[in-house]
């Protein structure tokens, strides 16, 4: 690239990368909030905490990249078209493709990095979310041993550890076991130590009693002992295998599924079928976005009133491929036929945008909205000069 490329390719480089580093923080700052029981009841640390909410940035950045490549490219030539840049590049002998020819080359990377991210990256990221998401909700150790907390490990099942101590070791231990409605236990310990054997996880008791009470009766039954093993088994899923759905798949699993797969039985082929076709034909959704910006933004005009109508007018083509886009795939599910124009409709858009940058095809504004714009127009001029 010449110097000329190099700077168109740094300012939209910089602007797409600036956008969409602001939009996925304050995306992943609201969606990492919701994991923040994570480190308050689950007793992980700020590092495990990290580490589990930032396997959802290559989702947000996948979901976003689209729009921050359309804001950013027109951004650019809006700036570029301002500064009369584009302009002068024209009267040079400049050819508008000419021009946009960093501004492809940066939407072809960044659609080549979006097929990456939805085809293995992201769903591999998803994978591992769901496994750290499970190991966590199933450290029975981490999840009791809170000190000074009164903890619910399910329904009628309250934990309270007075301290741990560095070796593992609980002191002081109150459980309360009301599951039954028929019979509370009660079980009070001096110590403790969580266990685990091939029989399952076990809490090994010492120096304690078991008050057994039926609720409506003032009678209760105390039972003391030295060493006892209270299960803890039911409330870990470790040896559940776990199952990922069609959006946490590889790309392998989604092309052949297994019809023994469970999740094959209960949802169909067919939501593993929308869900590959999302993954593929995405990059071109992609290609489509920037296509509209370019064809809208990338020719010399003179006129700030000019760029603002035509920067508004890609609004309706943007809101209407992206919901022919969901609304698609969506179906695609229940009908098969539709999967060609799922691809038909981002590459029309595209030869469409290529056609308005060649000339042969104008989209034009309704004349009675043009004329409404012009008044409103000249009425903030107006008032602004006087």
């Amino acid at each position: 690239m010449n110097r000329l490329d190099r700077y168109v390719f740094r300012s939209a480089a910089t602007a797409f990368l600036g956008t969409l580093l602001v939009l996925t923080a304050m995306i992943w700052v609201t969606q990492a909030l919701r994991e923040l029981d994570i480190m308050t009841t689950q007793g992980q640390t700020i590092i495990a905490f990290v580490v589990i909410t930032a396997l959802a940035l290559p989702a947000l950045i996948l979901g976003l990249a689209p729009a921050a490549l359309f804001m950013a490219v027109a951004q650019t030539l809006f700036r570029m078209n301002s500064d009369s840049e584009i302009v002068v590049a024209s009267a040079a002998g400049i050819s508008t493709w000419r021009f946009l020819r960093p501004l492809v080359i940066l939407a072809v990377l960044v659609a080549a990095c979006c097929a990456a991210l939805s085809i293995e990256i992201v769903p591999a990221a998803m994978r591992q979310f769901r496994f750290e998401i499970t190991q966590v909700r199933a450290d029975v150790v981490a999840f009791i041993a809170q000190p000074g907390r009164f903890t619910t490990l399910s329904q009628g099942m309250v934990f309270h550890v007075r301290e741990r101590n560095a070796n593992g070791v609980l002191g002081g231990i109150f459980i309360n076991d009301a599951r039954d409605p028929k019979e509370v236990n009660t079980y009070l310990a001096e110590r403790g130590q969580v266990i685990d054997s091939a029989e399952g996880t076990f809490l090994v008791l010492e120096e304690g009693a078991i008050h057994r009470r039926t609720p409506g009766k003032p009678d209760s039954n105390v039972v003391e002992f030295q060493r006892y093993a209270f299960d803890l088994s039911p409330f870990t899923n470790s040896g559940e295998p776990t199952v990922y759905r069609a959006p946490e798949r590889s790309f392998r699993d989604l092309w052949s599924p297994d019809p023994k797969d469970i999740m094959v039985r209960i949802e169909g082929t067919g939501r593993f079928t929308e869900e590959l076709h999302r993954r593929l034909s995405l990059p071109l959704y992609v290609l489509a976005f920037f296509a509209i910006a370019c064809a809208a933004l990338a020719e010399p005009r003179t006129t700030r009133e000019g760029r603002g109508l035509a920067l508004a007018g890609t609004a309706p083509f943007i809101i209407f491929l992206q919901i022919t886009s969901f609304g698609l795939i969506n179906q695609v599910r229940t009908e098969p036929a539709l999967i060609p124009v799922v691809y038909l409709v981002p590459i029309l858009f595209i030869i469409g945008a290529m056609a308005s940058l060649s000339g042969r095809f104008k989209p034009r504004m309704p004349e009675a909205i043009r004329i409404r714009i012009d008044r409103l127009a000249q009425r903030v001029v107006r008032a602004t000069v006087n």
